[in-house]
């Protein structure tokens, strides 16, 4: 995909917007091989589902429990479905939360939100409590990311901020403003029925799945 530039993604972010409308209209979806957000599955999987999340979103963090967690081994790891985890941001907590999961690398990113997602109350108490930093790298340890030099170093590097920017740059042309909010077989679409259990989810991705199987004569 053809980005921002970075002077135009470092503007971008120095103003604390989002882009304009004219360069939203030339955004285009990300490659497998270049995708911004966390990807769980397989790139040639013929069906691929992006999830706009907030890590301090308690929908968010059931969906990932009690849905995606049962449905992960008969989709995902069997290669029929990939997951792409894109943040949108909703407080300073979530971008700080971000900046370390993107520090940390896809795998262990991954397994970062998911481990904050776990402990979410915890999580959102301790920014109450302007203690998050001590929080996140007590959930990150266990990851690679262990003490306070390290997390301010993610949290300040502008690489990372580069891409959290792109990343919004895309829930807004696919005008995000829920979390969590699906992006499947092009179409944006909210948290609802369909996303609410493992049965239901289960067999919107059977018809995801059932578009994608060659004709037969």
């Amino acid at each position: 995909m053809a980005r921002m530039t970075r002077r135009f993604a470092l503007a971008a972010f120095a103003a604390g917007a989002l882009l304009a409308t004219p360069a939203q209209a030339q955004w285009q979806e990300w490659e497998a091989d270049d995708e911004l957000g966390f990807v769980i599955g397989a790139p040639d999987a013929p069906v691929t589902i992006v999830e706009y999340f907030s890590p301090t979103c308690s929908h968010c963090a059931e969906f990932d429990a009690d849905v995606l967690a049962e449905v992960r081994a008969d989709y995902v790891d069997t290669g029929k479905v990939r997951l792409v985890m894109r943040e949108y941001i909703r407080n300073d907590a979530d971008t700080v939360i971000i900046t370390q999961a993107r520090c940390l690398g896809n795998d262990a990113g991954v397994a970062f939100i998911e481990d904050v997602f776990a402990d979410q109350d915890a999580v959102i108490a301790a920014a109450n409590a302007g203690k998050l930093p001590g929080k996140l790298i007590e959930i990150a340890t266990p990851h690679g990311l262990t003490d306070r030099a390290a997390f301010d170093a993610c949290h300040s590097d502008l690489d990372i901020r580069f891409d959290m920017v792109d990343v919004q740059q895309s829930a807004s042309h696919y005008r995000v403003r829920l979390t969590p909010t699906f992006i499947a077989d092009g179409k944006v679409k909210p948290g609802d029925h369909d996303t609410s259990s493992p049965e239901a989810f289960s067999a919107f991705l059977d018809k995801l799945l059932a578009k994608t199987a060659p004709a037969t004569n």
